[in-house]
């Protein structure tokens, strides 16, 4: 049963993803490259929709969904990975988020992390995803991080510090090139979580696993040196594993 809560989660997690970075009403400038100002190719929400209302539709064709398109990795499978009326390709993140958050879920019940960490499992996914597809962080949904960390009673005052003093630094030193802001909050956010030591632990994993990655775009020539590439999907995947793995490097 849990499993397929995590599964529905996902669903409207892939809903969240897609719909917030195009809501104008929560973002009024576009995702640009920090180089040449090249605007992100992110396209807006109809009129008529917004990310918490409006039927679900085809980015392609327009066409609404029905239930039965809808239904967890079901629906993925048995259409082929593709839109029931315009035949367009659906990007197998639908399928993997699903999977994921079902598996989550799961593992997260079997482990008795508690009501919260579902929530936590949650808000950290739908934030990694859309960074890493739009490069936009939303502040909202970072707050409402804040507040599950809060209510966990799990708030690390000196870990918060730290995480805004050394992704903060890095983002004053470099002019804001090697950091976002988003990236901040994201630290800030895992520090009050994990706490100190943990989140030294997390952002040195996020550095060594976002530099493994940066090396292969270099080597495979998918990117260049200034090629800008979002980190906080690499900062929260430090943290869980800090979190759930309790590594302790220092």
């Amino acid at each position: 049963m849990i499993f397929i809560i995590g599964l529905i989660a996902g669903s409207v997690a892939n809903a969240i993803i897609y719909r917030l970075p195009r809501d104008v009403s929560w973002y009024k400038g576009r995702s640009f490259c920090p180089e040449c100002k090249h605007s992100l190719n992110i396209y807006r929400l109809p009129r008529d929709v917004s990310w918490y209302k409006g039927r679900s539709f085809c980015p392609e064709c327009k066409h609404s969904l029905n239930l039965y398109d809808l239904v967890p990795i079901a629906s993925y499978l048995l259409l082929g990975g593709k839109c029931r009326y315009c035949q367009s390709p659906i990007p197998i993140r639908y399928l993997l988020v699903e999977l994921f958050l079902g598996a989550a879920f799961a593992v997260s019940y079997l482990s008795n992390l508690g009501f919260l960490s579902y929530f936590m499992i949650w808000i950290t996914t739908v934030i990694a995803v859309m960074d890493w597809e739009t490069m936009l962080v939303s502040d909202w949904l970072v707050a409402i991080w804040t507040v599950i960390v809060i209510v966990s009673g799990e708030v690390g005052i000196l870990g918060g510090l730290l995480g805004f003093a050394l992704i903060g630094g890095i983002w004053l030193v470099t002019k804001k090139r090697a950091m976002g802001a988003g990236d901040i909050g994201i630290a800030v956010v895992l520090g009050l979580w994990l706490g100190y030591p943990k989140i030294i632990n997390a952002l040195w994993l996020a550095f060594v696993i976002g530099g493994i990655y940066g090396a292969y775009l270099l080597l495979s020539k998918k990117a260049k040196l200034k090629t800008a590439v979002p980190f906080g999907p690499f900062l929260i995947l430090g943290g869980w594993i800090a979190y759930t793995l309790n590594y302790g490097f220092f």
